[in-house]
């Protein structure tokens, strides 16, 4: 099939190379030599007069004619595989498929080993590629390169906010902040006052060395706040941290819950008000007729029903 002088399969070669930004890469995801994605970019770049990907550094990225296909690329070869699959239902017993879930550190530690193992009993050809929020993240999403972000409602990034029409979300769970400190801390009630906690030395995670949490950004609102001693770039650090010592934070209570008697740490109230965690499920509305895809979505919501609600 030709549109305008475009082969139909090099809009798939097309639809590869936005989404892995890498020839071999692409070449792999359709199962066609580096080659011939060589030469099918090649053909690609002379028809839309743009070169599509261009170097930066060692990377390659989407040309601003690139950002602007992406989207539509994949649309138009999901409408165009419904009409020859009409199916509405996923084997997931015998489906070979890769899921792509870009969540925090907090979801990846709650979800992905109950998730992957259950994947394993299920739908056992089935995988999950976990990666880190980034910015670019609904940049990702938009232009297919993964299926689903996890992420806080009350932190919802920028762009995700300015492609709100393309974008799908429902709640996944909720959670609570509590403080976190050494079960073998010199306090001992099972309460602690505002003043008490601000007499104590703090431990700030800061994802990244340069992202706060949501905790210590609403610090920065109270009148007064406790002397921090030290970031950490990631929750089992600070974690450690606290059970080794009379430091104190505050975290999420599920990865207190989960990880305390790990790392010597109990919970006990936060002494101000702090906002419920609502961790959301997005997904881009162009795979809300992929069987599989609403397969994923469904088991994600199990998952965090039955390990963490």
């Amino acid at each position: 099939m030709h549109l305008r002088g475009l082969d139909l399969n090099l809009l798939v070669a097309l639809d590869a190379l936005l989404t892995e930004r890498n020839v071999t890469r692409a070449a792999e995801r359709i199962h066609i030599s580096q080659p011939g994605m060589s030469a099918a970019l090649r053909k690609l770049r002379h028809h839309f007069a743009d070169p599509l990907l261009e170097q930066i550094g060692r990377n390659l990225e989407l040309t601003e004619r690139g950002h602007a296909l992406a989207d539509p690329v994949k649309t138009i070869l999901l409408q165009v595989s419904e009409l020859s699959d009409r199916s509405t239902s996923f084997d997931a017993s015998a489906a070979r498929r890769v899921f792509r879930i870009s969540a925090t550190t907090y979801c990846c530690e709650l979800l992905a080993t109950h998730l992957i193992s259950r994947l394993r009993d299920i739908a056992p050809l089935v995988s999950v590629h976990f990666e880190e929020l980034l910015a670019d993240t609904p940049d990702r999403i938009l232009d297919g390169q993964i299926d689903f972000v996890i992420t806080i409602s009350a932190r919802l990034l920028d762009k995700m906010q300015a492609y709100d029409e393309f974008m799908r979300s429902e709640k996944l769970f909720t959670d609570k902040f509590v403080v976190a400190m050494s079960k073998d801390n010199a306090h001992r009630a099972e309460t602690i006052t505002f003043d008490e906690l601000c007499g104590m030395g703090y431990i700030e995670t800061r994802f990244g060395g340069v992202i706060a949490g949501v905790a210590e950004q609403l610090w920065r609102q109270q009148p007064k706040q406790p002397h921090t001693c030290g970031w950490l770039p990631n929750f089992h650090l600070t974690l450690n941290t606290i059970g080794r010592t009379d430091m104190v934070t505050i975290l999420p209570s599920l990865l207190v819950a989960m990880q305390g008697d790990r790392y010597n740490v109990r919970a006990l109230p936060v002494p101000f008000e702090m906002p419920i965690i609502e961790e959301r499920l997005y997904w881009h509305r162009r795979n809300d007729s992929d069987p599989g895809h609403l397969w994923m979505e469904r088991t994600l919501e199990e998952v965090a029903t039955s390990f963490i609600t």
